[in-house]
């Protein structure tokens, strides 16, 4: 997405506050729910304030040559034979001295500020959920649909999209908290369960996690082949991921690149594990089929770096006080039957356990 002249004037007006109340009302609401403008804004943000530095760079420099001219330039004394006499030594050093503190604030300034700017451009953290094309639908609208058959389900679409996957044979799904976080109603979907309403039952901000109930998952009949690691992974372990970047499930294949995540968090990993927005909440497992981690997001301006969620993060949320008060407890699967299959036979399993998160806000 490029800006168009239309928008940069008003970004432009905006940051010069030369806005109508309503107008920056809007912008301010915009800024706080499109991800891709608000990173193009700040990026041009960015641009201005750096042009608005070196001006006044220029300015201050052009004081200074002034400065350095005048006293530079003779000075006529009103005696009968015209004698050129310089300026006093004194007042030189002085205004010289001066002159070399504010260049080298200067200096240090641009420093700081391309810096600043460089690191902007190349660690940006991205979360990966989707957003889509906002459909205005009421509430009874949306619910005929639901009840519609599984073709007509899938062509039902969210404002934001993300994975999600079971963690329990009684209908809890996990997936991460931004995915979520501006809800008023949740559905998850697979090819082999079609669009299933859940709720929200839990919510980790501040490790990115969220726990999701399935309405009525006793009809499911449930049963995973697959468990939680209750330990860290090793460094340069293969992984994999299944998630929902495009309308169809999606394979994704690497290993583990760092022990740490984003800005060195030792509660994810960095994983060189191919994702788009649409992943975040999506599982990461071993060669085993246990999960070890849950999308999150990447580093926008490095191509193949993603984090995960620590699966021992997980575990700690859902040891949480709250879950255990819920009226059907959140009971983990012990035993992994995967363990001993090929790739391609765990993925086929895994799938059937995958949704697709879709989030509709009114």
């Amino acid at each position: 997405m490029n800006l168009s002249p239309e928008q940069i004037d008003l970004l432009d007006r905006y940051i010069k506050g030369k806005l109508s109340k309503d107008e920056a009302a809007a912008m301010d609401r915009r800024l706080a729910s499109d991800d891709e403008f608000r990173w193009k804004a700040e990026e041009h943000f960015t641009i201005i304030r750096e042009l608005k530095f070196h001006e006044q760079r220029k300015h201050l420099m052009q004081v200074l040559q002034a400065a350095h001219a005048e006293m530079e330039s003779p000075v006529v004394t009103p005696a009968p034979e015209k004698t050129v006499v310089m300026r006093p030594a004194k007042n030189y050093w002085a205004i010289s001295g001066v002159a070399a503190v504010v260049a080298i604030i200067s200096i240090i300034s641009t420093f700081y500020i391309t810096r600043s700017i460089k690191d902007e451009q190349t660690a940006i953290y991205r979360e990966l959920r989707r957003k889509v094309d906002q459909i205005k639908k009421s509430q009874n609208i949306m619910m005929a649909d639901m009840a519609e058959d599984k073709k007509e389900k899938k062509k039902s679409r969210g404002n934001y999209v993300g994975t999600g996957f079971l963690i329990s044979a009684n209908g809890y799904v996990t997936t991460s908290y931004h995915v979520v976080k501006e809800y008023d109603s949740v559905y998850i979907e697979n090819e082999k369960y079609g669009s299933l309403k859940a709720v929200v039952v839990h919510s980790d901000p501040a490790n990115d996690v969220s726990i999701l109930k399935i309405e009525n998952a006793r009809l499911l009949n449930l049963s995973l082949p697959y468990s939680i690691a209750k330990t860290e992974t090793n460094l340069a372990e293969e992984v994999y991921t299944l998630g929902y970047p495009r309308e169809d499930v999606v394979f994704g294949a690497g290993s583990i690149s760092a022990l740490t995540g984003y800005k060195e968090n030792p509660n994810a990993y960095q994983v060189s594990v191919p994702v788009n927005p649409g992943n975040s909440g999506g599982p990461l497992f071993n060669s085993k089929g246990d999960i070890v981690g849950i999308i999150s997001g990447i580093e926008t301006q490095t191509a193949g770096v993603a984090f995960a969620t620590k699966s021992t993060v997980l575990l700690d949320v859902i040891k949480n006080e709250a879950l255990d008060s819920l009226h059907s407890p959140l009971v983990l699967s012990k035993q992994n039957t995967l363990r001993n299959s090929t790739r391609v036979e765990q993925v086929k399993r895994w799938k059937d356990y995958v949704f697709m998160v879709k989030v509709f806000k009114n």
